[in-house]
């Protein structure tokens, strides 16, 4: 895989949330549960979406939205109660019809938490089925995907 690098030299990422874990979130063990990491992911998916695409959700009738039609996640290390979360996105892979993309979990000292890959598919939400990438949408995903390989399939 060839890696786009910024002038620093180092992958180019979008940070998307920032979180704190809040006591409520917690389990019975003291950490955050699963469900709160995809609530987290999801969130930032709205704002790596809405760098590449930023005038699909500004029209209350746009007939376009995203179908999430992927989810993994791997658990690195977890994260506590008060533990202040960073969540840094890349676009990995532009399809025809969808985008591939990772978010990274990560505390204030770069300690991994969790990350998630997502596939999501632009989605015609009247006719119900996939829909081409409109051309602008893939230049902007193109300009933040860190893999050249197949940036067509």
């Amino acid at each position: 895989m060839i890696r786009k690098l910024d002038e620093e030299g180092t992958d180019m990422v979008i940070n998307t949330m920032k979180a704190v874990v809040h006591p409520w979130q917690c389990d019975a063990m003291g950490h955050m549960n699963v469900r709160y990491y995809t609530a987290i992911f999801d969130d930032a998916s709205g704002h790596l979406l809405s760098a590449i695409a930023p005038t699909w959700e500004q029209s209350p009738t746009s007939e376009l939205g995203w179908a999430d039609v992927r989810h993994v996640v791997d658990f690195k290390e977890e994260a506590k109660w008060g533990r202040l979360l960073n969540i840094n996105s890349t676009v990995t892979k532009v399809g025809r019809t969808s985008l591939t993309f990772r978010h990274t979990m990560s505390g204030p000292a770069g300690e991994i938490h969790a990350t998630m890959e997502i596939v999501t598919v632009m989605f015609d939400l009247k006719l119900r089925k996939p829909v081409v990438l409109p051309d602008d949408f893939r230049q902007a995903a193109e300009r933040l995907a860190v893999s050249d390989a197949g940036a067509t399939s």
